[in-house]
């Protein structure tokens, strides 16, 4: 009796704020009242996001973004950036609240140093930009609430998928999304073509194969790859300077003997010059020269030296072999290495691949524990807080 008296009277309070035409508020999730200045917060939010989705498209939205030249009237598909953002805002104030009720649920608290780092976010963004929030309609405290919300959004997920949490994930999981979707190679190019447009010379085409193997035989037969790069592009640097000197045109032999005599004194000159600022500069120690040299990781879904390339990498060459890969341009010669070997990869990105990993099964934790509520927008507020204003346009 007592829990229907409630619901009741949640009821009747939402239907009175809504006859009213209040505007205080956005939406009510379950119960619980959002107000309209962390909806405010979140459209602004919504306008970066939306950059970025225009970016992944073309990426000039990104010089758009870097000198604050206006993308508002544009389009994200069939949607516009204005709905964009709308939407993108109501579906953030809907994740705060099931944020709020996940983390109490779990029994998860801030600790002062979460409240101080919280403290010092907010501060940074009122002192740089206070008068924009203000004149937007959000409020310091709203900015609090928002970078709380974050902190507590990356707790929940911890709890749940870091290693010890409720999903049970391993440290094996994480390393295992590394090897899936990156590969560390070394590779020499031999072309054989020039646009993909052009009829293939076969006689290229064999003499590119034919190096290309002969490389392939000293790798496997222990050469260092590194060793053979390197003899790789002598080779090149020869051809080409020796390309270079054939198209120079013919000088003439005859200078004069002060001609001769200046550029003498000139070279000398320069060379003691050069002595001197040899001296300056500090010799350069071994073991600060690159530690892992010639070596690219490819990630899974990149399309450079070429699509082909990369998708031969991923599904044909095992680690620790070498092997040749031809595209419509060149032939390849790849040594395929164990990223897992690559200590500095792993923990400079661990957690990175930890939310790629988890981040669409996060998503659906959220959602679903959502279908469970009951929300209600407040179409008042929707109608008066444009997106214009949020990114003070209005």
């Amino acid at each position: 009796m007592k829990k229907l008296f409630a619901v009741l009277m949640a009821l009747v309070i939402m239907l009175s704020m809504t006859a009213c035409g209040d505007t205080s508020w956005i939406i009510n999730v379950d119960g619980e009242i959002v107000n309209s200045g962390l909806y405010i917060y979140y459209q602004s939010q919504g306008y970066t996001a939306a950059g970025y989705e225009l970016a992944a498209e073309d990426q000039n939205y990104y010089y758009y973004m870097m000198y604050g030249l206006s993308y508002i009237d544009d389009s994200i598909g069939d949607q516009t950036v204005k709905d964009y953002m709308n939407e993108y805002a109501l579906n953030m104030c809907e994740q705060y609240v099931v944020v709020e009720r996940l983390f109490d649920q779990l029994g998860l608290e801030l600790t002062e140093d979460d409240e101080a780092l919280i403290d010092a976010q907010v501060n940074n963004l009122w002192n740089q930009s206070s008068d924009a929030l203000e004149k937007a309609g959000i409020s310091k405290a709203t900015v609090k609430k928002a970078a709380t919300s974050t902190l507590k959004k990356e707790m929940v997920f911890n709890a749940y998928y870091e290693v010890g949490g409720l999903n049970g994930t391993t440290e094996e999981d994480i390393q295992g999304f590394l090897e899936d979707n990156y590969a560390r190679i070394k590779y020499m190019t031999f072309p054989y073509a020039d646009d993909v447009n052009d009829a293939v010379d076969q006689d290229r085409l064999n003499e590119a194969l034919d190096m290309a193997n002969a490389y392939l035989e000293r790798a496997e037969a222990g050469e260092e790859m590194d060793d053979l790069i390197a003899e790789y592009d002598e080779i090149l640097a020869e051809q080409e300077a020796a390309e270079e000197a054939e198209n120079e045109e013919t000088t003439s032999d005859e200078t004069t003997t002060d001609e001769t005599t200046t550029d003498e004194t000139t070279t000398d000159e320069t060379t003691d010059e050069e002595e001197n600022v040899k001296e300056d500069l500090p010799e350069i120690d071994a073991e600060e020269e690159d530690e892992y040299p010639n070596e690219v990781i490819l990630y899974i879904e990149d399309t450079t030296p070429s699509e082909k390339f990369v998708n031969y990498v991923f599904e044909d060459v095992k680690t620790g072999t070498f092997d040749l890969v031809q595209d419509d341009l060149n032939i390849y010669l790849v040594q395929k290495l164990d990223i897992l070997e690559r200590d500095d990869i792993y923990e400079d990105n661990r957690e990175t691949f930890l939310y790629a990993l988890f981040d669409s099964d996060y998503t659906a934790l959220i959602n679903n524990t959502l279908a469970d509520y009951n929300v209600v927008v407040n179409d008042n507020s929707v109608k008066r807080y444009k997106p214009e204003r949020a990114i003070g346009m209005e």
